[in-house]
């Protein structure tokens, strides 16, 4: 049996948003999650509505004095990245749809941020399966991972754990050596205590891996 949508909401999704078909509202423990086609952009609180916020909307809630959601939890008080929507946008039905606007395009914006750092890690992790005495092109990780050179090469330019991940095995694919975290210097001399031969800044075809 579905839990009842309290008073409030309903004047929220039937008045406000007059019931427009893609809005949808679920409910979890005390909370109500409010989602449009599928994408989560408030939560109604104790009868306060809570929208989601990051760098592009935050300023629109500290100028208008909101206040973040918290909850204490283990002794520790939490803070979330939801903000009270000001009780003026909520009567004005033209704002708030532009602020509804404003958090969606919040969740697309971590949504993809997610999806980029998991990417990241797991174009990292595959470097550990690349044998000691091989290297790899950033055209053959691109391929593996569907992604543009370019995203490879963003990667093992953050990469910040050499030693775990062996971002100097990546090279380009005419054979030449790069480098982002690396003076070239300390690349080669990585790569030969692996066991590759370096000759003018390049290495061999038969060290290369997945070619």
């Amino acid at each position: 049996m579905s839990k009842e949508q309290p008073e409030i909401l309903c004047y929220f999704l039937e008045d406000l948003l007059e019931w427009e078909i893609w809005y949808r509202a679920k409910s979890m423990f005390s909370w109500w999650w409010i989602y449009k086609l599928g994408k989560m952009f408030a939560i109604l609180i104790d009868d306060e509505f809570y929208f989601k916020t990051w760098e592009n909307n935050l300023k629109d809630y500290l100028d208008a004095w909101s206040k973040p959601f918290s909850y204490h939890s283990n002794w520790k008080n939490h803070i979330i990245s939801y903000y009270k929507i000001p009780e003026n946008i909520l009567e004005d039905r033209n704002e708030l749809k532009l602020w509804i606007k404003k958090s969606l395009e919040v969740v697309l914006k971590t949504t993809k941020k997610s999806k980029n750092k998991n990417l990241a890690k797991e174009v990292l992790e595959y470097l550990k399966t690349i044998p000691k005495w091989k290297v790899i092109t950033y055209k053959v990780l691109a391929s593996i991972f569907k992604v543009h050179s370019r995203t490879i090469a963003s990667i093992m330019k953050q990469n910040r754990n050499q030693d775990l991940y062996a971002c100097y095995k990546v090279i380009m694919s005419d054979w030449s050596l790069w480098w982002y975290n690396l003076w070239i210097d300390e690349k080669i001399k990585k790569l030969q205590n692996d066991w590759i031969e370096v000759i003018d800044w390049r290495i061999s075809k038969k060290y290369f891996f997945n070619d």
